[in-house]
């Protein structure tokens, strides 16, 4: 059950807000063009939705060590100067998304001291900006499993 989580849990999600947006973009042309009105939660949904796919996607790329990587220079190199960019290359990124863990931390903090309404949906702004330091966690626990795992692998290849 577990295996299929780690397996699964951003693709799930990414089609959920992928569905959410296309559903939301569908119903707006459908209402625009045939009823000449629009529901005016619509393009606001659809905006959370592809954020949230995005940062999920982010979170995928990183489990499945899919991000974009220049390793041209990499393969040349001994296999001890290898793991040493690898390694500094992805603390410098866990380095990055601590970084962002901090600031929208603080900046949901200062949400919960006003009231910001979405114009559309009418829900809290706080509620909807919690999610992103969540995912960026989900990302720096992507990165340490991957590490996690090449230790459990003795430390074979190189993690990528």
């Amino acid at each position: 059950m577990l295996a299929k989580l780690d397996q699964y849990f951003e693709e799930v999600l990414c089609f959920i807000g992928l569905s959410v947006l296309a559903i939301s973009v569908l119903s707006q042309v459908i209402l625009r063009f045939a009823f000449s009105s629009a529901f005016v939660w619509a393009e606001e949904t659809a905006v959370y939705g592809m954020i949230f796919a995005i940062y999920l996607g982010a979170s995928m790329a990183v489990r499945d060590r899919a991000h974009i990587r220049i390793t041209l220079l990499i393969g040349i190199l001994p296999r001890t100067l290898q793991i040493i960019f690898i390694v500094l290359a992805d603390l410098l990124w866990a380095a990055f998304i601590i970084f962002m863990i901090v600031q929208t931390t603080t900046y949901t903090q200062l949400l919960f001291n006003v009231v910001y309404q979405t114009p559309g949906l009418g829900i809290e702004q706080r509620w909807v900006q919690m999610f992103i330091p969540m995912i960026f966690c989900l990302i720096l626990f992507r990165i340490l499993q991957v590490y996690w795992r090449w230790r459990e692998n003795k430390w074979q290849g190189l993690p990528l």
